[in-house]
């Protein structure tokens, strides 16, 4: 007796010796990501040169370089400007008294060096009475603080903090929750893009789970079956986050996805694995191991195609996607094997074909003729796609983050701040550089990309330095006697167009022997999105380059990779089309659908493709590999239409809309253009042999 179950167990063992060790490293891989996960939120990570954990100051960008000097000079790490809304117009006697209050309450906060505002900006006393403001006689230089209706007050806090900032102003932003205000600065950006993720790799990815689950379901119509085509995605997600973090890697805005894509696409190849088994005699692995194999490895080429691009984040991105996606292969003939033999012996029905067949030539035509006409379309609506990204298209318009962007622009005209750093090469500021100054400023107002610029221009800058010695205050505007900076606040028109803004004043400066630079961190947006129009043209094209050349020796014939390819390609320019009817950017989160969707398209075709080989009969090609298929494109769109479900990250939302528009039109187009393409002239023996083997 306990020989007979010595030996049961040890056949089940040897049986389901893969999931055994699978589950072994499951464990191992959760004790690694508890103690090693770290996520990283800062825009900077998307800069060629940025190393996960080493300070900003090594990347090698003109923008960064110009901010941390900056920063350096005049000692401060980070502006953050504080809104506050007065239950009454602010010229009413005594409607200071809650912004004096306030302004006392900000300075005592732990690591904020100064605090600017209407209060204590020079000269502005002399516009203050009764504990109220002389808003009728405010010159436009205090307007910066004052909204147009004086409902509204700007605080303008400097923090200074060795270490990360984002912490400190999360800090002050909870301990402000009961004040009538609004925190606005990048690291509240961070910091709100830091929640979100944290939530949505937890919430997409168990949202998705119950998604793919009820739509595979359906298709196999085995709860087993189902149940392994989404573990093995999952294992292979931890499997990735593991080796990541063992190796001293750090989560940022596009890797905290991984999860929530080897989900989706993962999910596809023990599903494929599924419904092969239906349709096989002989060895099922043998038979449909090198289909996945190569569905797997052009899918990882699209994701690979990103590690030509310059951006560490991409790169990061796509080397890790591509691994998962290996290490989900690998599961999926061992462990899948496994289960899903097991699952198939306990099925009681097999997976539904949803009444898929090829729906013959005419249609095909009609379907082919709609989608030229679009791809020529698309040519010319592809120009008025707008390049780049900012601090509000992280989030959707109802996100607190936007709201507070929007209360910036509509009641004080500005949406972002930048700095023009002026320094004497020989000598000191003297009082004759005033009406230099004043010259600038008053030159730079005149443009609508401009709102305002500040800086204290009552009192001589000889005595500003002087005084800027015991008032921290001034030490915001003047670094020393050969160094001073004054503020430029961005029109929302500045903001969308820097280089106009650049120009405007590196012709203001022509005529002054100042030396000069600009500065702040929008110019970092800018070099981000410099380099994000260059990635997307690098690897679209290497993407379809190495997936033509993987299908060419696949396929062996470069006729048949053409038509094999044409869905793919179709899909890819029509992507652009769809960018363009939903008036979206092209940013970070755009610029990753068109290879994403090259990616997995190509999957249909390879299925497709190498059945016809077999069969030489594209309606039994289209009824073998036609349902799965299907199933595997209702999979991706209801996987990547959960992300259009709460949540305040809008990027997340665009790459839903777009890869489920480009997998629904790649679907389409090889279940019916590609079976046209294919089979051109040889449609009518294809039927007589299909009737005869009825």
């Amino acid at each position: 007796m306990r020989k007979n179950l010595l030996l049961t167990f040890l056949d089940c063992i040897a049986k389901y010796k893969f999931t055994i060790i699978s589950l072994m490293f499951l464990v191992l891989s959760v004790i690694i990501i508890l103690n090693n996960a770290k996520v990283e939120t800062r825009i900077e990570t998307f800069l060629p040169g940025y190393k996960p954990g080493r300070p900003i100051t090594e990347i090698d960008d003109p923008s960064v370089q110009n901010l941390v000097s900056m920063s350096l000079k005049f000692g401060d790490r980070a502006r953050v400007s504080v809104i506050y809304e007065s239950p009454v117009r602010l010229d009413k006697t005594g409607s200071l008294e809650n912004l004096r209050r306030l302004h006392k309450k900000l300075e005592n906060f732990e690591n904020v060096q100064t605090v600017i505002s209407i209060l204590n900006y020079p000269g502005a006393d002399l516009y203050i009475k009764d504990d109220a403001l002389d808003l009728e006689n405010l010159p436009k230089e205090y307007r910066s603080f004052i909204s147009m209706d004086g409902r509204y007050a700007l605080f303008l806090v400097m923090i200074s903090v060795n270490g990360q900032v984002e912490p400190v102003v999360r800090k002050i932003t909870n301990a402000l929750k009961n004040e009538p205000v609004v925190v606005l600065s990048e690291a509240s950006v961070n910091n709100k893009l830091f929640d979100e993720l944290k939530r949505s790799m937890f919430f997409y990815p168990i949202l998705m789970f119950g998604v793919i689950l009820v739509i595979f379901f359906y298709q196999t119509q085995s709860l087993r079956a189902t149940i392994v085509s989404l573990f093995v995605p999952i294992m292979a997600s931890i499997y990735t986050y593991a080796l990541h973090f063992a190796f001293g890697g750090v989560l940022n805005i596009l890797t905290s996805m991984i999860a929530s894509f080897l989900i989706i696409i993962g999910s596809a190849y023990p599903l494929h694995y599924y419904n092969a088994i239906f349709s096989t005699d002989d060895n099922v692995r043998k038979h449909i191991s090198t289909p996945i194999f190569f569905s797997m490895f052009t899918t990882a080429v699209g994701f690979l195609s990103f590690l030509f691009v310059k951006i560490p984040a991409f790169r990061e991105f796509g080397f890790l996607v591509s691994l998962g996606l290996l290490i989900d292969f690998l599961l999926t003939v061992t462990v899948g094997d496994e289960l899903l033999l097991r699952a198939h012996r306990k099925a009681a029905k097999k997976p539904k074909s949803f009444g898929i067949k090829y729906i013959g030539n005419k249609p095909a035509m009609g379907i082919l003729f709609v989608v030229i006409f679009l791809v020529g379309l698309s040519f010319f609506l592809i120009p008025s796609i707008k390049v780049g990204l900012t601090s509000t298209d992280y989030f959707s318009k109802k996100s607190e983050i936007t709201k507070a962007y929007k209360l910036l622009e509509d009641n004080f005209g500005m949406k972002d701040a930048i700095y023009l750093v002026l320094e004497k090469e020989e000598g000191i500021f003297l009082p004759f550089d005033n009406r230099n100054i004043d010259e600038i400023i008053a030159e730079l107002s005149q443009h609508s990309e401009i709102s305002s610029v500040d800086f204290p221009r009552n009192v001589p800058v000889t005595a500003l330095i002087l005084a800027s010695r015991n008032q921290p205050l001034l030490r915001y505007y003047i670094a020393d006697a050969k160094t001073i900076r004054i503020s430029i606040n961005l029109s929302p028109e500045g903001a969308d167009n820097l280089e106009k803004v650049t120009k405007i004043t590196n012709e203001v400066m022509k005529k002054y022997s100042y030396n000069y630079y600009l500065a702040g961190t929008p110019f970092i947006w800018k070099a981000v999105n410099d380099n994000i129009l260059a990635s997307q043209i690098q690897s679209l094209v290497t993407a379809l380059i190495i997936v033509f050349a993987t299908i060419l020796v696949v396929f062996k014939d470069f006729a048949e990779s053409v038509k094999l390819i044409s869905p793919v390609v179709f899909a890819t320019i029509l992507n652009f089309f769809y960018m363009a009817i939903f008036k979206m950017k092209l940013e970070i989160s755009t610029a990753l659908t068109s290879s994403i969707i090259i990616g997995l398209a190509i999957d249909y075709s390879i299925h497709v493709g190498h059945d016809y080989g077999k069969t030489k009969n594209i309606f039994s090609s289209i009824k073998n590999v036609g349902p799965a298929i299907l199933g595997n494109a209702f999979g991706i769109v209801g996987g990547f239409l959960t992300l259009l479900i709460g949540g305040e990250l809008a990027m997340f939302k665009r790459i839903a809309i777009l890869v489920s528009l480009g997998i629904s039109t790649a679907a389409v187009l090889t279940l019916t253009v590609l079976p046209f393409l294919l089979s051109l002239g040889r449609i009518k023996e294809a039927k007589e042999s299909l009737n005869d083997g009825k």
